[in-house]
């Protein structure tokens, strides 16, 4: 009963309701207006993840499924047997209070988020320590470590991805993933990618203004509420991790923001080993 009361007090500031079991939706949202360079042609709004496809988890084995009670809340990144890379807001609650290990599971080796692969338990976690979140509007050094209480088994549809050396060359095409909202549901239930491209640096700084990320741009694609913390990868190296959507999912007109990854390498592969 004490950890029930304990659990209901840290999600007190959350939007969601309780009573959904979505335990707080982090579909964080960044909306901006900018430039004439990030127009592109309008089209249709697909499901989302925006613009996506069905993907079988053996096209994208690192991705996971970071859950509380049996629920999909954000997405994840297999970084070695016991380590798990996400965003550092979807282990906070509105309040930035960050939560406790107990309440996390995470669901690898399964194209779905509801069942199938296995369910591990979420022993410690690690945020950066310049993590900032300003009223889910902004965030800096978006990114949090987990350590699983067992190792993982790696298989065909569980793998470790290597982080990128650099990142892409501009308008690049890279692939984002998750089980993000669609137009029918609060949560796909099954995993979906797809391409979008890398935007100027400058240009995204200029818009978004938010250290240590990058951003990419393209027609009525990307990330949605609950995609956070999901991969964003090239040539199957991990370039960022999603951290802010656009309002309206798969707006063409709004960059998707994600933590680079490259950036930060050096602290993952610190902290990593400190956790290990």
């Amino acid at each position: 009963m004490l950890r029930v009361l304990v659990f209901t007090r840290q999600l007190e500031m959350f939007p969601t309701l309780l009573v959904l079991l979505s335990a707080a939706t982090f579909g964080c949202a960044l909306h901006l207006p900018i430039g004439p360079e990030f127009l592109l042609k309008k089209g249709p709004i697909n499901n989302r993840i925006a613009g996506g496809k069905y993907t079988q988890i053996e096209a994208i084995p690192w991705q996971v499924s970071l859950q509380i009670l049996g629920w999909h809340h954000c997405g994840g990144v297999i970084y070695s047997k016991n380590i798990i890379i996400t965003a550092a807001h979807c282990v906070h609650n509105n309040d930035s209070k960050l939560l406790d290990s107990e309440f996390f599971d995470v669901r690898v080796g399964s194209s779905t988020s509801k069942n199938g692969g296995s369910v591990i338990k979420v022993a410690k976690i690690t945020v950066h320590d310049r993590y900032v979140n300003i009223n889910n509007q902004k965030t800096e050094y978006d990114i949090a470590l987990l350590l699983l209480s067992s190792p993982l088994e790696m298989g065909p549809a569980v793998k470790a991805i290597p982080l990128a050396d650099s990142v892409p060359n501009d308008g690049a095409a890279v692939l984002v993933s998750g089980w993000g909202r669609t137009e029918t549901e609060p949560v796909a239930r099954y995993l979906k990618s797809v391409y979008v491209n890398i935007v100027n640096r400058e240009q995204c700084d200029r818009v978004v203004l938010i250290k240590a990320t990058i951003c990419t741009a393209s027609p009525w694609k990307g990330a949605c509420a609950k995609d956070s913390g999901g991969p964003l990868t090239y040539n199957g190296t991990l370039v960022g991790i999603a951290v802010l959507a656009s309002k309206i999912c798969g707006d063409n007109t709004l960059p998707n923001v994600y933590t680079d990854v490259v950036e930060l390498r050096k602290w993952i592969e610190e902290e990593a080993k400190k956790l290990s």
